[in-house]
């Protein structure tokens, strides 16, 4: 059982020691950066005239000394404001413009190392970060003083006189970092700050051209107003003459409308006329021939009559005459010579033929 027990305490002081053993004897490069090794010791003894990629290579301690550069895009903020740019203190680009005034600019710089030459950056400015302060940020402030330096204090108001100078510290930084194996990427212009006396002036000079301004609009607004008042009178007129033009034109087709009416009632009246005439003319017609008809029937009826009364149904009729004229009140009559109910001796005593 002891033996067992230092069987394992055994193996794990050999791996531990193998991992002690392997660990200095490699150095781990990480994604992103580029390796840089120096000989300490022996033929070729200096800095290796290479870039080792990331990952495992082999380190053999005192003779071997291993460096990382960052090969990712580095910012450089050179700004006025305090704990926010690369330094603690106030890191902005101060200059004096081209017509003597303090001129405070906050620049922001995009770089790396060029691919396959940290080892340069090794050689020259030493490990670590150091190139960035001794390189980049000292040539950076110079290129930024000579460029900015042109320009009149008033031209920091122009983002496009601001964009075209950058683009100008661009390309002069380019070419003073070409030797230096530093690529730069991009030059913002971020914010720009002027001295008092010159914000005054500025101030000054802005209140007079917003007066001179003023002066302008009210003059332009006064000859609009007076522009406006006349196109309103010519307005106006162009009104006034197209309503007299409308009442013309209503009056005259009213007049024609009239007209039209009169004639339209003329024709009616005479169309009316005529057929009234027409119906009075078949009316007059029509009684005449009725009363021509109404002539003859009664012509014809008189002469049946007369037919009629030539016979027995004629002195039938005279008797029933004679016997509606009796009046019985004012006569006597003998019921012993004449009896009453003998309707045929009544009728022929009346006239009736037997």
């Amino acid at each position: 059982m002891k033996i067992m027990k230092y069987f394992v305490l055994l193996t794990i002081v050999v791996v531990i020691s193998l991992w002690i053993l392997v660990k200095s004897l490699v150095f781990y490069v990480p994604i992103g950066c580029a390796g840089v090794l120096t000989k300490e010791l022996g033929g070729g003894k200096g800095v290796v005239a290479e870039d080792f990629g990331p990952g495992w290579h082999l380190d053999l301690g005192p003779f071997h000394t291993w460096n990382s550069f960052d090969m990712t895009v580095q910012t450089l903020e050179m700004t006025r404001k305090q704990k926010y740019g690369d330094r603690r203190g106030r890191d902005d680009v101060r200059v004096k413009s081209a017509d003597g005034y303090e001129v405070s600019v906050d620049v922001t710089i995009k770089y790396r190392i060029k691919k396959g030459e940290a080892h340069k950056i090794r050689q020259t400015a030493g490990v670590g970060n150091v190139y960035k302060n001794s390189i980049v940020r000292t040539r950076a402030q110079k290129v930024c003083r000579d460029i900015f330096g042109l320009m009149k204090t008033e031209d920091f108001y122009n983002p496009k006189a601001r964009r075209s100078r950058a683009s100008e510290i661009k390309t002069d930084l380019t070419q003073a970092l070409k030797n230096a194996s530093v690529e730069i990427i991009e030059i913002l212009v971020k914010n720009v700050q002027f001295d008092n006396e010159y914000e005054k002036k500025i101030r000054r000079k802005k209140l007079a051209d917003q007066e001179v301004e003023l002066n302008k609009s009210l003059e332009a607004a006064a000859m609009q107003r007076g522009r406006r008042e006349v196109i309103e009178a010519e307005t106006k007129r162009k009104v006034n003459v197209i309503m007299q033009e409308q009442k013309a034109e209503i009056t005259k087709m009213q007049a024609e409308m009239d007209r039209k009416i009169v004639k339209l009632r003329a024709e009616y009246e005479k169309y009316a006329t005529e057929k009234q005439a027409d119906a009075n003319l078949i009316q007059t017609e029509k009684a005449a021939e009725g009363e021509l008809l109404i002539k003859q029937a009664e012509a014809e009826g008189e002469k049946l009559r007369n037919q009629a009364m030539q016979g027995v149904g004629g002195s039938t009729i005279v008797a029933l005459e004679a016997a509606r004229n009796i009046n019985l009140a004012d006569i006597t009559i003998s019921t012993v010579d004449i009896d009453l109910l003998d309707i045929d001796g009544m009728a022929t005593r009346l006239g009736v033929k037997k």
